[in-house]
């Protein structure tokens, strides 16, 4: 299946909507005059170049889109280039559809999703849409992280159906599988997301995983029951959320918060397991079939013969059940010595840096020459912010002078920086590994 070609449209601003978290949103128009959100993500303050969570939210739904795409994930229209518009003053943006009716939190302060008896039906269509967009992600070995009635838009289909969309992917990671950010072996932790929505693992600062996730569609589905929950820190979350759970009359629709809402991460229902709960049967809901996208196929190419090339990258550095591993080229050791500089601890990252190493090629052919030009060090640098876990400092590097990074002492953040939009463009904007 194909996520389709980018339209590289034209939009015109109408009006400001809202800020997320990695930049705003306006409303606007193509050229058909078609209604759109646009979401403008903002640079880094630091360096002026794009946030990590700006890529990754790119890089994935980029995949997610077209025929790769789930009516309750939301949908990557369009990508903006820089300088394309005045009114967007240089940043990257995408273009998604236009949620006129808000998100889930405005609806029930609104009286949209109603509570009680009358929203009994609403609330059932928000916990099967939003079940469903979480098993198809799951399924994908995709990890959201930050669920929260504010990053779930609703929509209605044929006037009286609610529909939700997940949106907000700044913090999403393949969490497993062969885009996986981790290295093999290693696992999440820290603190992340929203702190009413986030996981008791989570907040322990324990290895978290798929489950997480649900803790906080618990949280959002509790919210359409009994109304808005905000607190400030995470153990007050926890007290409160469990007060509340222990209050509600037993239905079925709480049987599924409290399964949802388990403590041990391990007894914790799954979003498949929820979808097979008797309630969604009860309103005509199906569990959704499994669909499994295939990132080597999803961006389609012009280029035959560069995907042949992308394809022997990718591969030299992989595992292989054949008893000599293939020898290395040139450009190959010269990154994996790159990489050890960087002490780069995921495999994943030589694989990206060769793959990013033979888009860039088109554009600086003399690339391997990294005394006279840093497009191939950048390649690097690009791979190892994107699949390690301890964030790469830009600042740092620029200012060792070569230091304890010999190879990067002229590194140099502007041309990093237009080499980071140069790559962004040459990979169909989504830095993931693939053919």
């Amino acid at each position: 299946m194909s996520s389709g070609k980018l339209p590289n449209g034209r939009y015109h601003r109408a009006q400001a909507l809202g800020e997320g978290t990695y930049g705003s949103v306006v409303c606007v128009y193509n050229d058909a005059g078609e209604e759109l959100a646009l979401k403008v993500f903002e640079a880094d303050e630091d360096y002026d170049t794009m946030e990590l969570g700006t890529l990754r939210e790119i890089s994935i739904l980029r995949i997610l889109r077209g025929d790769n795409g789930h009516p309750n994930v939301v949908e990557m229209v369009d990508i903006s280039t820089p300088g394309e518009e005045d009114f967007v003053e240089g940043n990257l943006c995408m273009a998604m559809p236009l949620y006129k009716m808000g998100d889930l939190k405005g609806a029930i302060k609104k009286g949209i999703i109603g509570l009680g008896q009358s929203g009994r039906k609403q609330r059932v269509e928000v916990a099967h849409g939003l079940l469903s967009a979480v098993a198809f992600l799951h399924d994908n070995h995709i990890i959201h992280r930050d669920i929260k009635s504010d990053n779930v838009m609703i929509t209605m289909e044929d006037g009286e159906t609610v529909v939700p969309v997940l949106i907000d992917f700044s913090l999403a990671k393949f969490i497993t599988g062969e885009n996986a950010l981790l290295p093999p072996g290693a696992t999440h932790t820290g603190s992340i997301g929203t702190p009413t929505y986030t996981a008791p693992e989570v907040v322990a600062k324990e290895s978290y995983g798929l489950p997480s996730d649900l803790w906080s569609v618990g949280v959002v589905l509790l919210e359409t029951l009994i109304g808005e929950l905000t607190v400030e820190r995470d153990k007050a979350a926890a007290k409160l959320i469990e007060e509340k759970k222990t209050s509600l009359n037993k239905s079925p629709f709480v049987e599924l918060i409290c399964g949802l809402l388990e403590p041990d991460a391990d007894k914790r229902l799954t979003a498949r397991e929820a979808l097979s709960l008797p309630i969604f049967e009860k309103f005509g809901f199906q569990v959704p079939p499994v669909k499994l996208v295939d990132i080597n196929n999803a961006i389609p190419s012009d280029d035959d013969e560069s995907n042949d090339e992308n394809n022997n990258a990718t591969n030299s550095g992989k595992a292989s059940n054949k008893k000599k591993q293939p020898k290395l080229s040139p450009r190959e050791r010269l990154i994996k010595k790159l990489c050890a500089e960087l002490d780069c601890k995921n495999p994943k990252t030589e694989l990206a840096a060769a793959l990013y190493a033979s888009k860039m090629e088109e554009i600086d052919d003399e690339m391997d020459d990294v005394a006279n030009t840093q497009t191939l060090l950048d390649c690097v640098v690009i791979a190892s912010r994107f699949y390690e876990e301890e964030l790469l400092s830009l600042e740092e590097l620029a200012e060792d002078g070569g230091e304890s990074f010999k190879s990067f002492k002229n590194f140099d953040i502007e041309t990093y920086q237009d080499n980071e939009a140069a790559l962004l463009m040459q990979m169909d904007y989504s830095l993931y590994i693939r053919n």
